[in-house]
């Protein structure tokens, strides 16, 4: 029997596979084969890495809807939209509506109303296109080979793998889906699909999987988020000077991390930089330094004004590897994973716009300050930074009061300087987040998606004796430890 895993890029494989599932699977059955779908197959490396008796791999191409398809995802999109489901959604909406990037959304949601009112159901939203459209190629790799269960990396929000799980629907094949993100349920364009089970972070997702996506509870299954596995695991770590020799840091200063996202999030990432090196230019900190982390999709020409300024590092640390079907060429290894951790632990001061970089340095008991300004020119609350911290998902950092928000350059100086002082500030509010965020903090988020993906392969053949559930023990929910130590 095989199963499909969905591998659509390289964040995909540190989420997923780098846990262990693939050897957890085959491990429980002697029966089963495990399919590698990604467009990572075309990269020796990764191929090398997850080779294994019994696994095969296959390219997963990019995916872009158009006509028929694209019509339909447009009127789905539309009715999401003009629900105004959550805080989210409704900011999303005014964006849209400012950058002129999505067109008639009130008309569009009327019409679906007369023409397809299962549209706007939370159930049966992609019943209609479901049954409209079919994938050529998807279709011929479920030929080939007839998979029990498709493991998914996101509920149908990375297009590249919406054939795979369309045609499961149309086949009539089971699906699990791991939700890669905290966001998904509130903060997207489009409404995230129902699959047959469905794994996330906490208790906070599975209930806006159920009140917003017609999820039932016993359909969501809670994990912890399993690429910060490594955070929690006991474990030699290294030392703060060998750690700033690898970077290229001062260990005789203090270090201050800006943590980038996605440029078409945010674009004005030079001008905090000039804010953070204009402080510590002045002395305003003592003995400091900036190192400059940038995202996957992030550039570092945007950063070249800095080349050669001291005090100042900036590193794009990842894997460069095959173009994703959502443009992304970098892969996330295990030793990218352990350099954000090491970074994480060893800053004393972490500043970014409104990111998951926030629960991982409360991980660590690391401050975190969060920018809300935007470049010289005042631009409207649609288009601006400040529209971030009242998205629902983010709304549960700042009320926990875990990371103040900067909207002045000067207030941005203020809050670092408080944390170099006293980086105990505000420990309690970090506390919260990883109770609420995190959930477990036993390092097995892994193991219990591997549990989850088993027990669901053992109740799709129906015969449990065929495939013994992993010996993972499933934990229990954060206590308020904070950890110190992790794997190397």
């Amino acid at each position: 029997m095989n199963l499909f895993i969905s591998i659509p890029s390289g964040v995909s494989a540190g989420n997923i596979l780098r846990g262990g599932l693939i050897d957890r699977v085959l491990d429980a059955s002697r029966d089963v084969e495990v399919v590698v779908v990604s467009p990572l197959v075309k990269d020796d490396a990764f191929v090398q890495e997850f080779k294994r008796a019994r696994v095969t791999f296959e390219d997963l191409p990019p995916h872009v809807p158009v006509g028929l398809e694209g019509r339909l995802m447009a009127l789905i999109q539309a009715g999401y939209l003009d629900s105004g489901v959550s805080e989210s959604v409704k900011i999303r909406r005014e964006e849209a509506k400012a950058k002129n990037s999505v067109r008639w959304i009130r008309t569009k949601r009327l019409l679906t109303g007369v023409v397809a009112p299962s549209i706007l159901n939370r159930a049966t939203r992609y019943d209609v296109i479901d049954r409209a459209i079919t994938h050529a190629h998807a279709g011929q790799l479920f030929d080939r080979y007839r998979p029990v269960l498709l493991v998914g990396s996101s509920p149908g929000l990375i297009f590249s793998e919406i054939p795979l799980l369309r045609t499961a629907v149309q086949r009539r094949v089971r699906t699990i889906v791991v939700d890669p993100s905290w966001d998904n349920f509130t903060n997207k364009l489009i409404p995230v699909r129902r699959a047959d089970r469905l794994v996330v972070w906490n208790d906070i997702m599975k209930q806006q999987a159920v009140q917003l996506h017609g999820y039932a509870p016993d359909q969501v299954r809670v994990s912890g988020p399993p690429h910060w596995d490594r955070y929690f695991r006991p474990g030699p770590v290294i030392s703060r000077d060998a750690f700033f020799a690898r970077i290229g840091a001062d260990p005789s200063r203090r270090l201050v991390t800006l943590m980038t996202t996605g440029k078409t999030l945010y674009d004005h990432y030079p001008r905090v930089v000039r804010v953070l090196m204009d402080a510590i230019d002045s002395g305003r900190w003592g003995d400091a330094q900036l190192l400059v982390r940038l995202h996957p999709r992030d550039d570092l020409d945007r950063y070249d004004e800095f080349r050669g300024r001291p005090h100042l590092i900036v590193e794009k640390p990842f894997k460069k590897t095959v173009k994703s079907g959502d443009g992304l060429e970098v892969d996330i290894t295990s030793d990218n994973q352990q350099h954000l951790a090491d970074t994480l632990r060893l800053s004393d001061v972490i500043v970014t716009v409104a990111s998951t970089i926030a629960i991982e340095a409360s991980i660590f008991d690391t401050p975190v300050v969060d920018v809300s300004f935007d470049g010289e020119t005042p631009v409207e609350f649609a288009k601006s930074a400040r529209r971030y911290y009242r998205f629902t998902h983010y709304a549960n950092i700042t009320r926990q009061g875990a990371a103040p928000i900067a909207d002045t350059p000067e207030a941005l100086v203020e809050h670092v300087g408080r944390y170099l002082a006293d980086r105990s500030l505000d420990r309690e509010g970090r506390r919260r987040v990883v109770s609420d965020q995190v959930q477990f903090t036993d390092g097995k988020s892994s193991d219990r998606i591997a549990q989850f993906v088993v027990q669901e392969l053992a109740d799709v053949i129906g015969d449990p004796e065929r495939v013994a559930p992993p010996g993972a023990d499933v934990g229990r929910p954060f206590q308020g430890r904070r950890t110190d130590r992790v794997s190397a």
